[in-house]
Parts: structure tokens; sequence; C-alpha cells
């Protein structure tokens, strides 16, 4: 068996690279041998220069996934799950779909380069419904950059203002997580392993930002609304982020179909790498 790992050709630093080899090795101890090769050599071809039984995909380009899939190469994760999962927006409406707990949210009216917002009546809107302060998120965004808090209607108004054209939404304030969450690793339908991530100087928990971490036992309602999510996108693994709601109400955050599991690793010294590799052999065989 050969499969072919596609990562994106112009993240080259070590942190990714950390990922990539823990696969290639997960997979070579399996006598699976998997091959690296950068999205961008083969965007635009016709024509590839592989024939591998399946793919593991950790990039985000859609198009470069939606074309494979339709030469008949198998993914992990799928075209459609990644798009869900890139795209935050798209997460909320499939997990609301789904009955899936997530914060109450509000998708940002559509405008266009060169005319931006010249009424921000809807931002006032937002916050009288999900109250202050509020949560603005950018569609797409890794490691908590592109997430902001606004404490006052006027910053609310100035982060929509900046952020225009880009897709975004307005997110209640959890208030009970504030600093903190959960990272629950799930492979196929299973929780594998589990993160609290805490941070005393931010409200996102976010590991890159300076967040903490220590190894942590998810309840029954943390690991099953884990499973949820990750059956609601459609997803072979995935890393949820989970909230704490009021009385330890587990709410879902965000939902990861490449997850950094580099830390994850350190923290509780659970390879990810081999638990996927062992899923995606035994749905091949």
């Amino acid at each position: 068996m050969k499969g072919v790992l596609i990562v994106n050709g112009f993240l080259n630093s070590d942190k990714y690279y950390d990922i990539y080899n823990l696969l290639v090795k997960a997979f070579k101890t399996r006598n699976v041998q998997l091959d690296i090769v950068k999205s961008s050599e083969i965007s635009g071809k016709e024509d590839f220069s592989f024939t591998p039984d399946f793919v593991m995909f950790w990039d985000k380009d859609y198009y470069l996934a939606d074309k494979l899939e339709r030469e008949g190469l198998k993914l992990f994760n799928s075209a459609s799950a990644m798009i869900l999962c890139d795209n935050k927006i798209l997460t909320y409406r499939e997990l609301e779909k789904h009955g899936v707990l997530y914060p109450k949210t509000i998708v940002a009216p559509k405008t266009f380069e060169n005319v931006g917002y010249t009424d921000l009546t809807f931002v006032e809107k937002a916050v009288e419904r999900l109250g202050l302060p509020i949560v603005i998120k950018e569609a797409y965004g890794s490691f908590g950059a592109q997430v902001y808090l606004a404490e006052t209607i006027e910053k609310a108004k100035e982060i929509a203002k900046k952020l225009a054209p880009k897709e975004f939404m307005f997110q209640q304030f959890i208030s009970t997580s504030r600093g903190k969450d959960l990272r629950i690793n799930v492979v196929g339908d299973k929780v594998k392993a589990t993160v609290y991530r805490y941070n005393d100087n931010d409200f996102r928990s976010n590991i890159t930002l300076g967040g903490n971490k220590q190894p942590y036992s998810p309840n029954d309602a943390q690991k099953q609304i884990a499973i949820n999510a990750v059956k609601a996108l459609g997803l072979d693994f995935a890393g949820v982020d989970v909230m704490f709601g009021e009385n330890d109400t587990p709410i879902v955050c965000e939902v990861n179909s490449n997850p950094h599991f580099k830390s994850t690793l350190e923290c509780t010294g659970i390879d990810l790498a081999e638990l996927i590799a062992e899923y995606v052999i035994e749905k091949l065989c």
C-alpha cells in the first residue's frame, strides 16, 4: 500500500514538518509508504505523476482536493469535510443543522472591496442580541489569530469596519470558558486524547498565543459532543475545541480537520499520527 501526503508548498516552518514527519513515520512502521507532495507542485496539472492508494490531505486547498477526488482518489479528510471546517461560518451552519451545541452566532452581511460598510446598524443589532463583550471571528484563520473580542459597541464597529470585505461572524461570548477550553482529538468515532488548554492573559486558550496545557479526562457529555461534531461534518479525524458552558455544559467552539497534534503528543504522550495511520489502513483494507 502506498499513499501521498499533500501539504501546502508555502508553509515551510518546523512546526508543520514535525507533523508531516510524524505521519510519514507512523505509516512507515506499518509498512506503508507515505510520500510528501507539495500542493504547489501539482496545482494546475491535468495528469498526476502518482497513483496512490490514498491521500492524506494536509492542506486547505479545496479546489485541489476536489480535483483529486474527481480523479478517483480516496482522501482523508474528504474535500467536502475540509471546506466545512476551513470556513467557520460553514462549520456553524452545519453543526446547527445537526443540533450540535454552538455559541449563538450571527453572520455579518456581505459587502465588497472598494465598498466596505457604509451602515453599521447590523453591528448594533448583533450586540443587542448577543450582548457584550462580543466575539468577532473571521471565517478563515488558524491558531486564534483571526478571533477578536469587543468589550464595547464602538470597538465592535471598529473591528467590523476593518474586516470588510472579509467574511466574518459575531458570536456570543461564553464567559464561563474565558481563556480555557478542551482540545478533544477524535479518530473515527472515538475520543483518543484530550488536552485542557488555559491562558490567564487572553480570552483565547491557544498554545501559540501563550496558553498552557495539561492532560484531561473528558466526561461522557464532552466526549459525545466532540464525536457528534465530527460525524456532523463528515470527518474521519479531527481536533474539536470544546468550551465550558454554564453548569459545565459542553459547547463546540471550532473543529480542525488538520489538527496540529504535536502539542497533544508533548502533553499526553499519545501520538495521534499512529492512531490516524491505524485508522486509515483499517478503512482501506
